[in-house]
């Protein structure tokens, strides 16, 4: 894999692989990271014809998972396609998959379990009040990042719940975490993902799964038709109160079902408190029988301890109130201060060094990107930005302990634009090159680009001012030149033999046609003999034939009469140049028109000039004498 690469990134190594891909480490030279780069194999499924369509709407929903920024998804950088390959760009984290604490042998305790399974439920939630529905929550999607602290990966593969990016009737998901709407091809709402993390949470308490079997189609039927397995009946170390929590969290109806994420965690985490207080509570009120009591050994008659016993407490208390009165004068104050609980979390940014503020104040370098609050609340809300870009954490009890990766988008962005053609390519104004040509744009900024080329529309696209790198991506790909349809235009007919042009180049009228692309264009006619130059624009619209309305202009004769005769008479239209016409006395056809007319006397060079307006029919001779006044 040495030097491989995919779009921009270089490939590191491999870190796994399934159904749906493969998943590689990568390093992103663009902000100089590594990141998760995942493969996607579906569209090899999807019908040639129908793969275009599915790979934008696979574009559109990786945009929407990009928005989820939660300490408990992992974030969605980019998506692309090189290599003839789909991909998705994600946040690299290293942990253990919960697949690795299903095994019988291997089970977290139940406490641990619930509180992982409750942050997960509570990081569904914020996807789901996004619209975005995962349908593939299962162990080997789930990654436990701290004792109790869990990512959810693959949300690059999820959808928005109106969207269906499979085809009709074809499952997205894994089958033993499937709830039964989304068996049934019926719409899979947060309700659905819910069922899928009670399979989840079953398996981690019991090292079963709720609905066994030894096929696929075994296992679907159970999941629609059969209730759950009874978990304490599995495994003795589930409380019945657990299990009265699964077998409502994996009802057949979703109405029956949590309704949402917080509700979930909420029940989850109640439910484990009780059973917990519920067992203490039992312990104490368990008294020892007099059959488990020690048996009671005679002792010898002596004096009671108790007065002295009596004489040492008063004098302990009589000290201790005597330093409290006291305390300032003795200088032991700060003793009896009652001490400052702070919790405190870690704090970096991705790009890393960014400036950190807490409630809009910068954090201090000295604590390296440490920050304490109260535990009483309010937490504050942590904030970091570059240029016009600011992404901000509102900090809660649950990262008391952990770490806040406070995640700003690029600012900038490098992009080689293939238009498919060489086509000339100016960004905001200014000529940047001919396609291929690589692009720099700061996407602060609102970016307008301009594409032309020779027989093909023009193109223009406006990048909105603080695009993210993802939209800005998206936009980009989509560039593609459309070729400009052709027309026909019939060169108009005349008896004159003429010179034609098009849009300045000159043509052969001999077939009588011309096809032309679809738009405006100019045709001219030219007869230098005649003096005949004539121009007209006309629009060619596509599949059709069009006979431009350019006709030449009508002849009449010219005389020119010069006394002595020895004479050149030179021509031309009003504000045109000199050409020569002939010797006098002269008498030629010409099309009609206003002309200015020059005598020149050979012998002395003397000239004359005279306008005259020509018009069809007999026109009065020209008539120049020289030698006197003219």
């Amino acid at each position: 894999m040495q030097n491989r690469t995919l779009g921009r990134y270089q490939l590191l190594r491999e870190l796994g692989r399934g159904a749906m891909g493969v998943v590689y480490l990568a390093h992103d030279p663009e902000i100089d990271r590594q990141v998760a780069i995942k493969t996607v194999r579906f569209f090899e499924t999807v019908p040639a014809r129908e793969g275009e369509e599915a790979r934008q709407r696979f574009i559109r929903e990786a945009r929407a998972a990009g928005r989820l920024l939660h300490p408990g998804i992992v974030t969605v950088f980019d998506v692309g396609e090189a290599d003839d390959n789909m991909y998705l760009a994600m946040e690299f984290i290293e942990g253990q998959t919960l697949d690795s604490f299903c095994d019988p042998d291997n089970l977290l305790p139940i406490e641990t379990v619930a509180e992982m399974v409750a942050g997960i439920a509570e990081s569904l939630h914020f996807a789901h009040e996004a619209d975005i529905v995962h349908r593939d929550v299962k162990p080997a999607n789930l990654m436990r990042v701290g004792d109790t602290a869990c990512k959810i990966m693959d949300f690059g593969l999820a959808k928005p719940s109106n969207a269906q990016l499979t085809q009709d009737g074809a499952l997205l998901g894994t089958p033993s975490y499937m709830s039964p709407e989304q068996i049934r091809g019926e719409n899979a709402d947060r309700r659905s993902d819910l069922f899928s993390l009670s399979v989840v949470l079953f398996e981690l308490a019991t090292g079963q799964r709720p609905f066994g079997g030894d096929s696929i189609s075994s296992i679907i039927y159970r999941i629609v038709h059969e209730e759950p397995r009874d978990a304490t009946a599995l495994a003795g170390r589930v409380p019945q109160s657990l299990n009265a929590f699964l077998q409502r969290a994996l009802a057949k109806e979703p109405a029956t079902r949590f309704e949402n994420g917080l509700e979930y965690a909420a029940a989850l985490r109640r439910t484990v408190r009780e059973q917990t207080a519920a067992t203490v509570r039992l312990e104490r009120e368990d008294p020892e029988t007099e059959t488990s009591l020690p048996p009671k050994v005679a002792t010898v008659p002596r004096s009671s301890p108790t007065p002295y016993v009596l004489t040492a407490l008063l004098l302990v208390i009589g000290s201790a109130a005597a330093a409290y009165y006291f305390r300032e004068e003795i200088g032991i104050a700060h003793f009896f201060e009652p001490k400052e609980i702070w919790w405190e979390t870690q704090v970096r940014t991705e790009p890393p060094g960014l400036e950190v503020k807490m409630d809009g104040i910068p954090l201090s370098a000295d604590l390296a990107g440490l920050v304490r609050f109260k535990p009483e609340g309010p937490f504050g809300v942590l904030t970091a930005g570059l240029e016009c870009r600011t992404t901000e954490h509102p900090i809660t009890a649950v990262d008391a302990g952990g770490e806040v990766v406070l995640v700003v988008e690029p600012t900038e962005l490098d992009w080689r634009l293939d238009a498919g053609t060489a086509a000339a390519v100016r960004l905001n104004g200014k000529k940047v090159g001919t396609a291929p040509v690589d692009l720099k744009l700061k996407l602060c900024d609102e970016n307008h680009l301009q594409l032309s080329a020779a027989g093909f529309r023009p193109l223009s696209l406006d990048i909105p001012a603080g695009a993210s790198a993802l939209q800005a991506r998206t936009l980009l790909s989509g560039l593609t030149l459309t070729s400009i349809p052709n027309g026909v235009m019939n060169f108009p007919k005349s008896s004159l033999s003429l010179v034609y042009y098009v849009d300045g180049k000159r043509v052969d009228p001999k077939s009588g046609r011309l096809e032309l692309t679809e738009g405006e264009h100019e045709l001219r006619i030219k007869n230098a003999g005649y003096w005949i130059d004539r121009r007209r624009k006309f629009r060619v619209t596509a599949d059709q034939t069009v006979t431009p309305d350019l006709k030449p202009p009508p002849l009449t004769t010219l005389t020119v009469q010069a006394f002595p005769a020895n004479c050149k008479v030179f021509l031309r239209r009003p504000g045109g140049e000199w050409k020569f016409f002939d010797d006098t006395p002269v008498r030629k056809k010409i099309a009609v028109g206003r002309y200015q007319v020059r005598v020149k006397l050979n012998p002395t060079g003397e000239t004359r000039d005279r306008d005259v307006e020509l018009v069809a029919g007999d026109t009065p001779p020209v008539r120049v004498a020289f030698g006197r006044t003219p």
